[in-house]
């Protein structure tokens, strides 16, 4: 009998201990919310910027948002005259809630999409189902110090993306130089990184920025399928072919280096005249990069191209 009043006494207070801290609140309109952690308590003023560490997940435990994930905070500007009359929204919440906060809440998908996304819900989605939202507020900052921030954010993104290209082109580098070598190809390599092999020397000078040229080309993945082509019968060869191709086979017409192309298009066939035949081979950052761009052309892909400029046009007035 002891050791049963031991057990429900063991119990009791692990349920205690669990519901510590925790508080139900209900805004005016009848939303329920879930108190985890109290912060400062102070009202954060209107127009501040709220940083916020936020996840939402559906009934069926699919994350649809976390800024873990992101690495960055979400960022709202507070709203007092909007949020406190937006009635079953999240924003009716968020305009309770103190610096330190951290909340939990469900809210049903369809006043989610009419409330906060302000839009129908898509058809792929369960109209009656519910979103489990877990929101803590971090910070508050004045209109200056949201901009400070987000260009300290924008200077770290861009020097993270920097130094994840440098390392994916010197990964490209060490595949193309590998592919190379296997194949006894002598490559010349511009200070981008692009890899040139001329097949045939054209005629005349080579093209400037902003004139029109003419290119036929193949295109497949290193050491992999090919994806396009402008030429017909290579298509075919290739099992590539598409009877209603936009615009038939013909050579492609473009700006030179007006960004209309790949970059690696717009170094490579400046360094031809026009009748001159080359082969580049095109390091993932000079192509698409970490876009998958269709299921041969995959993230990070290296790209190779048999390239002719057919023409050189007058400059494009652009």
């Amino acid at each position: 009998m002891i050791n049963k009043v031991n057990l429900m006494l063991a119990l009791l207070v692990a349920v205690v201990l669990q519901s510590c801290g925790q508080k139900e609140k209900q805004t005016a309109s009848g939303l329920t919310y879930t108190i985890l952690e109290k912060g400062d308590g102070e009202v954060i003023k209107d127009s501040l910027f709220l940083v916020m560490n936020m996840s939402y997940k559906d009934d069926n435990d699919s994350t649809w948002m976390t800024t873990a994930e992101k690495g960055i905070p979400a960022i709202v500007p507070k709203n007092d005259s909007i949020w406190s009359t937006s009635q079953g929204s999240i924003e009716e919440i968020l305009n309770e809630l103190s610096v330190g906060d951290s909340v939990s809440f469900k809210i049903s998908v369809a006043d989610f999409f009419a409330n906060s996304v302000k839009s129908p819900v898509p058809p792929t989605v369960n109209k009656e189902g519910t979103l489990t939202f877990n929101i803590g507020v971090e910070d508050a900052m004045t209109q200056d110090e949201f901009m400070a921030w987000r260009q300290e954010m924008m200077q770290k993104q861009q020097a993270k993306m920097a130094e994840e290209a440098d390392a994916q082109l010197e990964t490209d580098v060490k595949i193309i130089e590998d592919y190379l070598a296997e194949n006894n190809i002598e490559a010349e390599k511009t200070e981008s990184g692009l890899y040139y092999v001329i097949q045939e020397e054209g005629e005349g000078d080579k093209p400037e920025v902003g004139q029109t040229v003419e290119v036929n080309y193949a295109g497949h993945v290193l050491d992999g399928p090919y994806f396009d082509t402008s030429i017909e019968s290579v298509a075919k060869e290739q099992g590539i072919y598409n009877e209603n191709r936009p615009n038939g086979y013909a050579p492609l017409q473009f700006p030179l280096g007006r960004g209309r192309v790949i970059k690696g298009w717009d170094e490579g066939v400046a360094l031809l005249s026009k009748g001159g035949k080359a082969t580049l081979y095109v390091p993932s950052g000079l192509a698409y990069g970490p876009r998958q761009r269709s299921e041969e052309i995959k993230a990070n892909s290296i790209l190779v191209f048999d390239v002719e400029l057919v023409d050189i046009q007058s400059a494009d007035a652009k």
